[in-house]
């Protein structure tokens, strides 16, 4: 989920090729707030505008998860399915989904961004008419590709210098969907690829080479290759109110969202920051995800599944009750808090069962954006639980911090800079069971990252990273880690 500020003057046009209205003339982008920005298709180049056999009514902006999709966008998806059919297979358009869910289940078909530091390039096109043309079969979907140098100090062991690729694609496609979208069946996907570019990279990871619970490059945290850590059906009904998947299941992409810290490739980067490191999240394991949100205020998420097999290995390996974990979100949705603007508020209970002990906790996950007109939001996750089933290794944690949107534009440095962004986050975690014996009992970590748009497909990363009593490591009491991170956005 890349930002994306202020469309007043939107800097996607190309030197030639500009399009002229017709008579849907609006295209759809989203900024961080999770707020749809239209713009006249004069002001986008046609090379990234559908094929006119679809129009723009199929045009579907990259929704942020955690944030309601707007008014305008399930509007403009409800409408495409008046059509009087029984069936429809593979439809070009996403299937009508309450808000929230909607955020949950859909990627768009619109990769591009704009307000770049290059916005003509001449390859962005490729990937953004790739995503056309798999919507209107149906499959629509998020790319991302990294490339992430990292240096650290303070290690316990291993290198100081780690470099590595990873990519993470999220598909769903869309099957069949019932006349005017009552029920929709689509399959759901994830797939990850690391890959270390140097022979300690495909080895070794900046967590464990720290000691630290946190992990400073959330992406890499999987066996050096590529992986399946979805793939489920998923079923829609009562018009979107109600959404079921089963198969191989992957929690986080349904529980524990945040607009505003939820992605390391393009938000902040520490696991602490994308993640609670206190629930009991599966990610590649059979299970269960049960969506139900009656109304535009509130929605509830049950998610459950086997906790006991490793990014990589066989959801099947040591199947069974003794390792599985049972998750509610109770979320609130309100459009407007005190004048301040959108927020989402979630509770997060849960029970887990980890080699046969059973423990309970529960999250508490939070964002608020800090004034209706503001760039400004602020984002944060709590949690405690017990010892022995806090799988990520805190048992306790703290991870609050602030965003600002387009600060360069703001500054009044370059009023054409819309989509960078810059953020701060602090830290604190206890261990739990899988870190003990520990060497510090309390683990602070502060993060602060800038993210630039380059193309709109392409942005860099610089980010520090700072961990005190890294809790594994007895060899020092504050590590730095200085991370630089391209991203790809297919």
């Amino acid at each position: 989920m890349v930002l994306a500020a202020s469309f007043t003057t939107l800097p996607l046009c190309a030197a030639t090729g500009l399009s002229t209205n017709s008579a849907s003339d609006q295209f759809r982008l989203m900024d961080l707030l999770g707020q749809a920005h239209p713009v006249s298709t004069n002001a986008v180049a046609r090379e990234l505008q559908p094929p006119a056999a679809a129009g723009l009514g199929k045009q579907i902006p990259a929704e942020p998860k955690g944030e309601p999709a707007p008014d305008e966008v399930t509007r403009g998806i409800g409408v495409s399915k008046s059509e009087p059919r029984d069936w429809k297979w593979f439809p070009a358009t996403p299937p009508v989904l309450m808000p929230y869910l909607a955020s949950m289940d859909e990627y768009g078909n619109t990769t591009v961004q704009s307000g770049a530091v290059f916005p003509e390039d001449p390859l962005s096109r490729y990937p953004q008419a790739a995503k056309y043309w798999l919507s209107n079969i149906g499959l629509r979907y998020s790319f991302y590709q990294s490339l992430t140098l990292a240096s650290l100090t303070g290690t316990a062991a291993g290198a100081s210098a780690l470099q590595y690729y990873t990519a993470t694609f999220n598909g769903k496609w869309a099957v069949a969907e019932a006349s005017q979208g009552g029920t929709a069946g689509w399959i759901t996907t994830a797939m990850n690829v690391q890959q270390g570019l140097s022979p300690a990279s495909r080895t070794q990871t900046p967590q464990g080479n720290l000691g630290s619970i946190t992990d400073p490059l959330a992406t890499v945290y999987g066996p050096n290759g590529g992986w399946i850590s979805e793939l489920a059906w998923q079923q829609s009904f009562r018009h979107g109110q109600l959404v079921v998947a089963g198969g191989l299941v992957n929690q986080t992409g349904y529980l524990d969202a945040n607009n505003y810290a939820n992605n390391s490739q393009g938000q902040f980067m520490n696991s602490a920051l994308v993640n609670s490191m206190v629930l009991p999240l599966p990610i590649n394991n059979l299970g269960v995800n049960i969506q139900w949100q009656p109304t535009d205020d509130w929605y509830l998420i049950f998610g459950t599944g086997a906790n006991n097999q490793p990014p990589g290995s066989s959801p099947f390996t040591a199947l069974g009750i003794s390792n599985w974990s049972y998750l509610l979100e109770f979320g609130l949705t309100p459009k407007d808090v005190f004048g301040l603007g959108p927020g989402n508020y979630r509770l997060q209970p849960f029970v887990a069962t980890v080699g046969g002990q059973t423990q309970t906790g529960v999250g508490l996950n939070l964002d608020q954006q800090l004034g209706k007109d503001s760039p400004f939001a602020w984002f944060g996750r709590f949690g405690v639980g017990g010892t022995q089933v806090t799988l990520d290794g805190a048992r306790c944690q703290t991870a609050t911090g602030f965003v600002m949107e387009a600060p360069l534009k703001y500054a009044g440095l370059f009023p054409g800079l819309s989509n960078d962004y810059f953020g701060a986050a602090f830290i604190w975690s206890q261990p739990s069971a899988v870190m003990e014996p520990a060497a510090h009992a309390n683990e602070y970590g502060f993060e602060t990252t800038y993210l630039l748009q380059m193309t709109p497909v392409a942005s860099i990363q610089p980010d520090f990273q700072l961990i005190a009593n890294p809790a594994d490591n007895p060899n020092t009491g504050c590590a730095m880690i200085f991370q630089l991170q391209l991203n790809l956005t297919w």
